[in-house]
């Protein structure tokens, strides 16, 4: 019988998609957009009232009990290419926060990529790896809540 359960259980852990599209959420003036991978959740943020700024954060167990000074984003494109993008950032309660400073250029390669991953600047070591289902439609959502 385990070996059943444990036979079911692989079965479906390798049918499963690697991780769901990103979430989602837009109020008058606020876009968000998040999803959790192995245990980190990442998002970013947009505020209207603050213009080509993006906060990005970073939550997991345990927390970032010694939050670097910089984060690289790596936008891996559709035709091979990958873009990369430095970012100040900052710990506070355990969490990890960013702030991607952003360009028409920057926004249309979040929308075109076909994958995300953080690293810890300097170090290289890798904070999280994303898909990019969903972030076309967070660039529209920034279009429209924040203005830019």
């Amino acid at each position: 019988m385990r070996l059943i359960l444990a036979a079911l259980a692989t079965a479906l852990s390798l049918s499963a998609p690697a991780h769901a599209a990103w979430d989602l959420r837009q109020a008058s003036g606020i876009a968000v957009m998040e999803q959790t991978v192995g245990g980190v959740t990442v998002s970013f943020q947009c505020l209207g009232g603050v213009r080509n700024r993006l906060n990005v954060s970073f939550g997991r167990a345990g927390g970032f009990p010694e939050p670097p000074r910089a984060v690289m984003l790596w936008i891996e494109l559709p035709d091979g290419r990958t873009a990369r993008h430095s970012m100040d950032s900052f710990g506070e309660d355990g969490q990890l926060s960013a702030e991607l400073l952003t360009s028409d250029l920057v926004l249309q390669q979040i929308r075109q990529a076909s994958g995300l991953s953080f690293t810890i600047a300097g170090t290289g070591r890798e904070i999280v790896r994303t898909n990019a289902k969903g972030t076309g439609a967070f660039r529209l959502a920034v279009l429209e809540q924040c203005g830019f």
